[in-house]
């Protein structure tokens, strides 16, 4: 890489001289290349703890008569600096000759490198990194020995503790990674961590560790103390170890991709990064805080921020704050904590205008902006640096919006032209089931409403009202029910996802409704059990819209379908809601305001579970203590804040906090649960048990009232009245409002996610070891050695553990690139020439539900069967992979091709096929294994699930076996294979194997055995003894029924005494001709039974010896978990 020229005045500190010439010197750095010495020991330790990373490579230009070189040119590798090296030596060199003076050969030097730099230049875009991050992201990965896609975020200068001793270098941070690297005097200390495997991040202060980070894996603790940017470093390792955790949770995020968009956005006073990723990531967070702060869809992205003043009308006043702006909506926050809030979505922009003069004032004047939307609204920004700039920006974002969001009206008629649909969306229930309420709580109502009238008809209506502090007063005091639906739609963001996504609603409803799967069933079971004491849910209507909206959502987001506790809080949101509003209301309760709460393992739960802990300690630390010996924590967490606390208080009482909830976010759950606690302090102390506790509790919550709200129930109250709803909401803002903050609680959810996750994958990962050593095949260490092997195919697959409720092993899935990974390295029947064949015939044993999938057992099973099953069970795993249907017609055509495409036979068929009268090949131009498992494997289609076409006519005696009778007989022993029964169940009967399809057996057979010559040529016989057999059923098919065991014994033995004469290629004078006559017969009625295959096998003393040999697993395994991952077929 050629640089601008840069006078230095020593040549040869710290640098060896590979080559020279009379201008020129090419260098390389000591402790690169073949240096070695001292002086490489120290040059090492030095560029080890500096700054700085100079380029292992340079090439210098001289003159004889000067004491001053120039730096041309750096590289990384010395395959890059010899190419550069030629170049001079063909283009430069020989023109340097012509100068009259050293000094005009520097001058045309210097100028010609700049000149090919500038040239370079015009062919190169905005350059993503740093010439400084690409050498450290060169040395990063050369140290590691990681992938090339293995993006390097940031890297810093650090200490790590070893043992007492700290040990100074650079602390690496990736995608997936966090690595150290110290290099001090010879000794060299390197420390490889992945995100996925971290527990616990912390900053600690210690006589021992002082002011150090500490990292915590399952095996070790790590501690690194930084010098410089403590909080930048922690920071960023905090969101690197977060996505690794969203990635394990819900492998939608299991790709992480950076955002191009960065390089070519209009910008004004950004400083740049030494890399281009870690931009990417600071972009990413703060575009996470503004969507969690204005309530906007996550897929938003922030473009930049600008501090201004907005002019609010209704008190006439300048706020100071900042304005943000992203591609689909500019927001404003003031200075002032909750004093005002805006939000308007672009597409309502009508128009964009520069205000030079204006009646508002003169701080307004300057600077200022006029929006004006397409209502009519005017809001007027003022005090802004660059008005010119935000006004084009602002331009630009409204040109890239889609033009149908001018469309609305069209889209809205065609929606419903083509709706044609059996069902008509539901306005809010409690219009259709009205409530009686008395005199006094009509009155309170109508003031409510009319307060909120008079409050919109200043700040206005809908998404781009002004949220203002007197707003805030009237939600704690509680929405009036007749603007409820509407102001939580506003409040929540919800309306801006139903206004990015019309139709959609409609069009869930219709394809959940026409299809059934398991979330649909568990809705049915739940329907009649959502808020049963209102009369909206007593009847079809209520029940139908409910259902609607359950199986929308569980259609829109499948990774979460349905859980229970969804049907509670989706109910009382179709009481105040239109039937749409409602559905979008839930989507984004459960995506964005309590993320990962509903899905089957409910971590957002259990993650809020460790926050609450932690805000109970530091608030309440003498009832945390009490709670926390009473194991009271998890009970109140998952019950009370997956209902939102409708199924713990009185309805009437639960829709006042949802106010808040959706008003002020998630931490208002956590607010008033310390509320709650704080109130019932003295009589928890005093518990003795968890019962006594909760009946505390429970009592006190039961005993909440709402005097301006009519109760459910038409029942008197019997429980005791403790306090009323607005005081409680009043307490929880006076007591906690400016202490548990949502940002608080973002940052202590990141903590608790790290050891949740942990705890899940533990518990997955013991109730999968424990379901896997039920078959008895694998010792308890090699499966907990494959188990994490699979683990980590699985993460560089970019797929997480999946959620399988029929058994833990179901959890861990392979596809067949991944298990012939696993199953080549690992067992032995996978090693030959036939190896594919073989792996491919596994893979559809072990895919139980054809779905071209195997699970964790399907692949410890196989490996298990071909490493510790007896000769028996091995034979019968191997003879039912071959046998019809499993394997298909399409398998049984040639699969061994040349480069020019001519088949080469295989070995064992070449013995045993028919050399005069070969069967006409069907023209194929890929082979019949690779199209099977393509099948598997590709475009979704499943695996054939009849019998094959050779084999399925009427009366054959192939007529009437599956797929799934077939592997029950394969894996004929296993824990699960077969239904419990009283007694040893006898193995499920196999099909008897058709002649094509016995010899791929004898093929797979001779392959595996062609190593050693006793077993070779015992295959060889026991071949012969099942082909003549075959034959015999062929013609004597009754004398076949009724031969027992015993007799089958004799003719095997008899016949082998009498094939002692075979020809070069194995075969017999005999069989030449039964061969002849067998191609002259239907090959379906030539077979050839298990019991035949197992007797005749089992005679060979060497085969069975062969077969029951035990192989160990613990060197492949080993060699496995150590391998380089560059080289992982994954």
């Amino acid at each position: 890489m050629w640089v601008k020229p840069q006078e230095i005045y020593l040549k040869t500190a710290l640098w060896d001289t590979e080559e020279t010439s009379l201008y020129f010197v090419l260098q390389c750095r000591k402790g690169h290349g073949k240096s070695k010495g001292l002086s490489s020991l120290l040059v090492g330790t030095l560029d080890s703890v500096r700054d700085t990373k100079p380029a292992p490579y340079r090439i210098l230009h001289q003159t004889p008569n000067s004491e001053i070189y120039y730096v041309i040119a750096t590289a990384l590798t010395e395959q890059q600096i010899r190419q550069d090296w030629q170049w001079l030596i063909d283009n430069v060199c020989s023109t340097l000759h012509s100068f009259d003076t050293e000094e005009e050969v520097t001058e045309f030097v210097c100028c010609k490198i700049n000149s090919v730099m500038a040239t370079e230049q015009e062919n190169i875009t905005e350059d993503e990194d740093t010439i400084t991050y690409k050498n450290v992201d060169y040395e990063f990965h050369q140290r590691f020995n990681m992938p090339k896609d293995e993006k390097l975020v940031c890297y810093y200068s650090c200490s790590y503790w070893k043992g007492k001793m700290p040990r100074q270098g650079w602390m690496y941070l990736s995608v997936h990674y966090m690595c150290f690297y110290s290099y001090i005097i010879g000794r060299k200390t390197a420390v490889k961590i992945r995100w996925a495997d971290v527990t616990e991040l912390a900053k600690t202060h210690s006589l021992i560790f002082p002011d150090s980070i500490k990292v915590v894996t399952r095996d070790a603790e790590h501690y690194f103390t930084m010098f410089l940017k403590k909080n930048e470093t922690f920071a960023l390792m905090q969101q690197l170890a977060n996505i690794a955790m969203k990635q394990l949770i819900d492998d939608k995020s299991g790709t992480f991709n950076i955002d191009k968009d960065l390089l070519t956005k209009l910008s004004k006073n950004v400083p740049k990064k030494a890399s281009f990723l870690k931009r990417d990531l600071d972009a990413r967070k703060q575009s996470n805080l503004y969507t969690l702060r204005f309530r906007l869809p996550q897929t938003e992205k922030l473009d930049g921020t600008e501090a201004c003043t907005l002019w609010t009308p209704y008190n006439k006043k300048h706020n100071w704050g900042r304005l943000y702006l992203s591609q689909n909506f500019i927001c404003f926050d003031s200075r002032v904590p909750n004093l005002v809030r805006l939000t308007i979505p672009l597409r309502n922009v009508h128009q964009v205008e520069r205000a030079d003069s204006g009646g508002t004032g003169s701080s307004g004047d300057s600077g200022s902006i006029l929006i004006t939307t397409a209502h009519h609204t005017s809001f007027l920004f003022g005090n802004i640096s660059d008005r010119d700039f935000l006004v084009h920006k602002i331009s630009e974002l409204l040109a890239k919006l889609p033009n149908d969001v001018y469309r609305e009206k069209a889209i809205r008629a065609m929606a419903k032209l083509e709706n044609d649909s059996h069902w008509t969306p539901q306005p809010p229930l409690m219009t259709l089931f009205k409530t009686h309420q008395t005199s006094p709580i009509k009155q309170m109502q109508q003031k409510k409403e009319k307060r909120w009238e008079d409050h919109m008809a200043e700040v206005g209506r809908g998404v781009s009202m002004y949220q203002t502090t007197d707003g805030s007063e009237l939600v704690v005091s509680g929405l009036p029910e007749s603007l409820r639906g509407e102001l939580w739609s506003v409040f929540s963001g919800s309306i801006l996802q139903k206004a990015q996504n019309k139709g959609l609603y409609e069009r869930l409803v219709n394809e959940a409704l026409s299809s059934k799967n398991q979330a649909n069933d568990e809705i049915e079971r739940d329907l009649h059990r959502s808020l049963p004491e209102h009369r909206a849910f007593q009847n079809d209507i209520g029940i139908s819209a409910l259902r609607r909206v359950l199986c929308a959502y569980a259609r829109k987001n499948p990774t979460i379908g349905y859980c229970q506790a969804m049907n509670i809080v989706a109910s009382v949101l179709l009481i105040y809601c239109p039937e749409e509003q409602a559905f979008w209301l839930l989507a984004t309760i459960c995506e964005t305001l309590l993320p990962d709460y509903y899905n089957t393992r409910v971590v957002g739960a259990l993650v809020d579970q460790g926050v609450l802990e932690e805000l109970t300690e530091a608030h309440l630390p003498e009832l945390h203590a009490k709670l926390d010996e009473l194991g009271m924590m998890k009970m109140i967490s998952l019950s009370w804040f997956l209902t939102l606390f409708i199924s713990v208080m009185p309805y009437e009482c639960a829709v006042n906090v949802m106010d808040c909830f959706f008003y002020d976010g998630a931490k208002v759950i956590f607010q008033v649960t310390l509320t709650i606690l704080d109130i019932n302090h003295e009589k928890l102390l005093k518990c003795t048990e968890d019962g006594q506790a909760m009946q505390v509790l429970n009592e006190y919550l039961e005993g909440i009232y709402n005097e301006e709200a009519m109760a459910l129930s038409t029942e008197p109250r019997t429980e005791a009245k403790t306090i009323k709803i607005q005081d409680l909401i009043y307490r929880t803002y006076r007591s906690y409002g400016s202490t548990v903050t949502s940002e608080h609680i973002e940052h202590l959810r990141l903590k608790h996610r790290l050891r949740v996750v942990k705890q899940l994958e533990d518990s997955l990962e013991r109730n999968t070891l424990r379901a896997l050593q039920q078959d008895k095949l694998l010792e308890p260490n090699e499966l907990h050695d494959l188990l994490s092997i699979i683990r980590e195919e699985l993460f560089w697959a970019k797929r997480v553990p999946c959620e399988r409720l029929e058994a833990p092993y179901e959890a861990y899935r392979l596809d067949y690139t991944q298990f012939k990974s696993l199953f080549t390295a690992l067992s032995p029947w996978a090693k030959g020439d036939y190896a594919e064949a073989i792996t491919a015939r596994m893979f559809k044993l072990m895919d139980h539900d054809d779905d071209g999938f195997v699970s964790a057992r399907g692949l410890s099973v196989a490996i298990g069967l071909s490493t510790r099953g007896d000769a028996q069970r091995r034979l019968r795993a191997l003879y039912c992979a071959h046998a019809p249907p499993l394997l298909t017609h399409q398998d049984l055509r040639p699969t061994h091709f040349t480069e020019t495409g001519e088949e080469v036979a295989a070995d064992a068929i070449s013995f045993f096929d028919d050399i005069e009268n070969p069967p006409t090949p069907e023209p194929l131009a890929l082979s019949g294994l690779q199209r099977s498992i393509s099948e598997v494997c590709g475009e979704g289609s499943n695996m054939d699930k009849s019998t094959d076409s050779t084999t399925s006519q009427t009366g054959s005696p192939w007529e009437g076996y599956t797929s799934e009778s077939v592997r029950a007989c394969g894996l004929a022993g296993l824990a699960g294979s077969s239904p419990p029964s009283p007694g040893p169940a006898p193995p499920p009967p196999a099909p008897p194997l058709p002649r094509a399809h016995f010899l791929q057996l004898l093929a797979a057979l001779h392959d595996l055995t062609q190593h050693s010559a006793p077993h070779y040529e015992a295959v060889v016989l026991a071949g012969t003894l099942l082909l003549q057999l075959g034959e015999l059923n062929h013609r004597r098919p009754d004398l076949e029924r009724e031969m027992s065991q015993d007799s089958l014994y004799l003719a095997a033995a008899a016949k082998q005494s009498s094939t002692s004469t075979m020809d070069p290629n194995g075969n017999t004078p005999d069989e030449q001709e039964i061969r002849r006559t067998q191609s002259q017969e239907s090959e379906s009625v030539w077979s050839i039974t298990l019991e035949q295959f197992l007797a005749t096998m089992l005679l060979q003393p060497p085969l069975e010896e062969y077969f029951n040999e035990k192989i160990s697993l613990v060197p492949q395994l080993e060699a496995l978990k150590q391998r380089d991952r560059l080289h992982s077929v994954s």
